[in-house]
Order: structure tokens, then sequence, then C-alpha cells
């Protein structure tokens, strides 16, 4: 009889801890609802933050293709800057049998009339001659400021900062390294 009591309170309280009221289903159901929304709510969060990461990827790889391209058409651009100076120089060997070599203001005086003239290119190339063969005269500064000029006309900012930036190095002190450090904010 012991072991049948036991058994009537054992399935007694087993029964009655499994007895569902309607305001605990109620309850189950409204946390299940809650649940749900915030599942919702961080789901459409994911989705918006996907979306983001996805357009800012999309930028990062334009910008890369852009940079790319814009290297490249560097990289042509000195290539034929390149060629223009490696001509000039020949020009110069050429003529120097029979004709002494250009003086600093006879160097300086074409590439300012070049300058001047808005012949960039040339002016930029005849400034480079004066600083190759007379790297200590005193409109060497100058000659490095009209050259990133030059190139901001031709619309060659990046390149026009490598000038400023040659100047600012070399002669720290100058007028001119004083307006190349505005022109490299402006760029």
């Amino acid at each position: 009889m012991k072991s049948y009591c036991l058994a009537l309170a054992l399935s007694t309280m087993f029964l009655l801890g499994c007895f569902v009221t309607p305001e605990s289903i109620r309850q189950l159901n409204q946390r299940q609802d809650s649940l749900e929304a915030k599942m919702d709510e961080l789901l459409e969060e994911l989705k918006a933050s996907n979306s983001n990461t996805n357009r800012d990827i999309e930028r990062i790889e334009n910008n890369q293709m852009l940079l790319a391209e814009e290297i490249e058409s560097m990289q042509k651009k000195n290539i034929k800057l390149g060629k223009k100076l490696e001509d000039a120089a020949n020009k110069n060997e050429d003529g120097k049998g029979n004709q002494k070599a250009p003086s600093a203001n006879d160097i300086y005086s074409k590439a300012d009339t070049s300058y001047k003239n808005r012949n960039y290119e040339d002016a930029i190339l005849q400034f480079q001659q004066l600083i190759d063969a007379y790297p200590q005269d005193w409109r060497v500064p100058n000659a490095y400021l009209k050259q990133g000029n030059a190139l901001i006309s031709l619309g060659r900012k990046k390149e026009a900062g490598f000038f400023f930036k040659t100047l600012i190095d070399k002669y720290p002190e100058s007028a001119e390294a004083n307006i190349a450090r505005q022109k490299l904010k402006a760029i």
C-alpha cells in the first residue's frame, strides 16, 4: 500500500505540474511573439548592414579601378616626358661639338618665355634643363615652382605635387617653398 500511495502522490504531483492554464499559454504566446519581433528587427538590421557593406565594397572597387587607371595614365605621361627630356638631351649633345653650352640665363629666359606663352610642356623640360645643368643657380627654386604650376595648368595636380615637395625639401626657407606649401594644401 505504501508503494501505491507513493505512486499516487508522485503521479498527482506530475500531473499537476504539467497542467497548463490558459494564462500560461497566453504568456508563452506573448513571449514567442516578442522574440519573433526582435528576430525580425535584427534581420532587418543585418540586411541593412549587408547592403551598406556591399555599397562600400563597390565604392572601394571603383576607387581602386580609378586609381589604377590614373597610375597607368601617369606612367604613360612620365614615359612621354622622359622621352622629351632624352630628346632634348640628345639635341644638346649633338650641338655641343659646334657651340658652347647655353648659359643659365639663356635656359631660364627660354623656359620663362615658354611658360608665359603657355607652352607648359616645353617650359617644364626647359626648367628641368636649368635644374640639371645649373643646380646651384639662384633661380632653381623658382624653376621647381613654375614646373609645378605648369603641371597644375595641364591638369596634372599629383605630378605637380612632386615638384612642390622637392622644392620644399631642397629649399625649405625660400619664398618659393612657402608658395609651394600653399599650393600643396590647395591640391
